[in-house]
């Protein structure tokens, strides 16, 4: 694909993420984004032959930021423990933006469609597997089954604070204090070992 067509692609995602955003996974229909976008329903298809590709892509682009994110966090820390809380920072720090509503959104959907599901599973498993990846440079002593199995306790963690937070902002002082507890708690599983 071309410049141009990357340029397309991400306007359509762009424009998806928007409308999903604003009127969950119902109102995410291709024709009514073709038309938003002034484009036919089959030049969109071009790109994203059904919903669940474009819901894929807009996701896939969600965890390309958090790993991202926590890529460079990582890269920034100069000890152990300091590499630790950037890899749970890093999640965490997304938290509060508008897009944390996706998830949430394919959590709730994964319950009654198997599509989403494989969705949602793909996806984490793409950041656990960042996760691990990370880890290695916490914990090098670490086989990489016992990492995968960290990644998804850290996961499960951040994921735990995201609903949390439904209840709860996230810089009050008692969200604060979990923060602190989840890092004890890795930091404790981590050097269990």
């Amino acid at each position: 694909m071309g410049k141009k067509g990357e340029a397309r692609r991400q306007q359509i995602l762009d424009a998806a993420r928007t409308l999903l955003l604003a009127q969950g996974p119902d109102g995410l229909v291709l024709r009514d984004l073709a038309e938003r976008l002034g484009i036919t329903h089959g030049n969109l298809q071009y790109y994203f032959r059904t919903r669940q590709a474009l819901l894929l892509a807009i996701v896939d682009q969600e965890v390309v930021k958090y790993t991202e994110n926590m890529k460079l966090a990582v890269a920034a820390a100069s000890t152990k423990r300091g590499r630790l809380d950037a890899i749970i920072d890093s999640g965490l720090a997304l938290l509060p933006t508008p897009e944390t509503a996706i998830w949430h959104m394919l959590w709730s959907m994964a319950g009654h469609s198997p599509e989403v599901a494989r969705i949602l599973k793909k996806e984490n498993g793409l950041y656990e597997a960042a996760l691990a990846k990370e880890l290695k440079s916490v914990a090098p002593h670490m086989t990489a089954q016992r990492r995968i199995h960290v990644a998804k306790i850290i996961r499960a963690l951040i994921d735990g604070f995201s609903i949390q937070m439904i209840n709860e902002d996230a810089d009050s002082p008692a969200m604060k204090a979990l923060q602190c507890e989840m890092k004890s708690a890795v930091l404790a599983i981590v050097e269990s070992e």
